[in-house]
C-alpha cells in the first residue's frame, strides 16, 4: 500500500494538469449546480440536469484517460525535460481524443449508478420504516429545527431516548449499505479503461470490476478502508477549518488534491495489481503498451 501511495503522489506532482483540469471542471459544476436547486421552471431544471450529466460524462471521459496515460508514463525510466514536455502535450491531447470514445459509456454508467443508488435509498427507507421506526416525528419538526450547531445539539438532546436511537439506527443503516454499495462500484471506471477485451461496454466493465473484488477481497477492502480513513480525516479537518476563512480555503485546495489522489490511486492500484497486461491489454485510443 505504501508504494502505491508514494507512486500516486509522484504522478500527481509530475502531472499538474490533472489537478488543474479537475479544478476547471469544479468551477463549471459550481456554476451549474445552483441552477438545479433554485430553478422553479421544470424545463430549465431538466435541461440543467441533462447539461450537468453531459458535462460530467465528457469531462471524466477525457480526464480518466489522462490519469491512465499519466500512470503509463510514470513507468518510463530516466525521462529528461524534453520527454516530459512531450508527455504533457500527449496527455493533454489524450483528453480530447478520449471524449468521443468514452462519453456515452460513462454517461450510461453514471445513469446506471444513479438508478441503483436511488433503488438502494428507497429500499433502505422501506426497510427502516418497517423494522426500525418512522422518522415522521423529525419530519414534522423540520422547519423548527435550529440551523446553528449549538441549537441543533440542544434540539436532539431534548428528544426522548427512543427517538434518538431511531435516528442513530437510520444513520447506521444508510452508512453501512451506501458504503458497501460504493465499495462494489469502486473499480468500475478502472475496469472500463482497462478492459478485459477491447470494449467500452459499461455493463461488461461492472462485471469485471465485481469479479476483481470477489477474487481479491482483502486487497480491495484494504484500499477501500484506506480511502475511507482519509475521507474521515478530511471531513474532520473541514469541521475545524470552517471557522476561519483562510484555513477553509486551504482545506478546499487540499480536498481537491485529495480527490485527484483517490482517482489516481484506484486506477494505479487496479492496473498494477489486478490487470493482466499480457492477456487483456487494449487501448481504445490505439496506443501501444508503452503509451505511444
Amino acid at each position: 500500500m505504501y508504494s502505491a501511495i508514494k507512486k500516486s503522489i509522484s504522478i500527481i506532482i509530475d502531472n499538474p494538469i490533472l489537478t488543474l483540469s479537475f479544478v476547471i471542471y469544479l468551477i463549471f459544476l459550481t456554476l451549474l449546480m445552483p441552477k438545479i436547486f433554485i430553478s422553479q421552471n421544470i424545463i430549465v431544471f431538466i435541461l440543467t440536469v441533462i447539461l450537468t450529466l453531459l458535462l460530467t460524462s465528457a469531462f471524466f471521459a477525457g480526464w480518466l484517460q489522462m490519469v491512465k496515460s499519466a500512470i503509463s508514463n510514470s513507468k518510463k525510466e530516466q525521462r529528461d525535460d524534453e520527454e516530459r514536455i512531450k508527455e504533457f502535450l500527449s496527455i493533454k491531447s489524450d483528453f480530447f481524443a478520449a471524449v468521443p470514445v468514452y462519453i456515452l459509456p460513462l454517461l450510461a454508467g453514471i445513469i446506471l449508478y444513479l438508478i441503483m443508488f436511488s433503488l438502494l435509498v428507497a429500499f433502505n427507507i422501506k426497510f427502516a420504516n418497517h423494522f426500525i421506526g418512522s422518522l415522521d416525528f423529525l419530519i414534522e419538526k423540520l422547519n423548527s429545527i435550529p440551523k446553528d450547531s449549538q441549537g441543533l445539539q440542544a434540539f436532539f438532546l431534548g428528544l426522548p431516548q427512543e427517538k434518538i436511537l431511531i435516528i442513530w439506527y437510520w444513520q447506521i443503516l444508510f452508512l453501512f449499505t451506501i458504503g458497501l454499495f460504493n465499495f462494489f462500484m469502486m473499480f468500475w471506471a478502472s475496469a472500463l479503461y482497462y478492459p478485459e477485451k477491447c470494449t467500452t461496454n459499461p455493463l461488461s466493465a461492472l462485471k469485471n470490476s465485481l469479479l476483481v473484488i470477489f477474487k481479491h477481497p482483502v486487497k480491495s477492502f484494504t484500499l477501500y478502508l484506506f480511502i475511507l480513513f482519509l475521507g474521515f480525516i478530511f471531513r474532520t479537518m473541514g469541521v475545524f477549518f470552517s471557522t476561519n476563512v483562510v484555513l477553509y480555503f486551504i482545506f478546499m485546495i487540499l480536498a481537491i488534491y485529495f480527490w485527484v489522489f483517490v482517482f489516481v490511486l484506484i486506477f494505479d492500484y487496479y492496473e498494477s495489481r489486478f490487470y493482466n497486461h499480457s492477456d487483456n491489454w487494449c487501448d481504445m485510443l490505439g496506443k501501444d503498451k508503452t503509451g505511444n
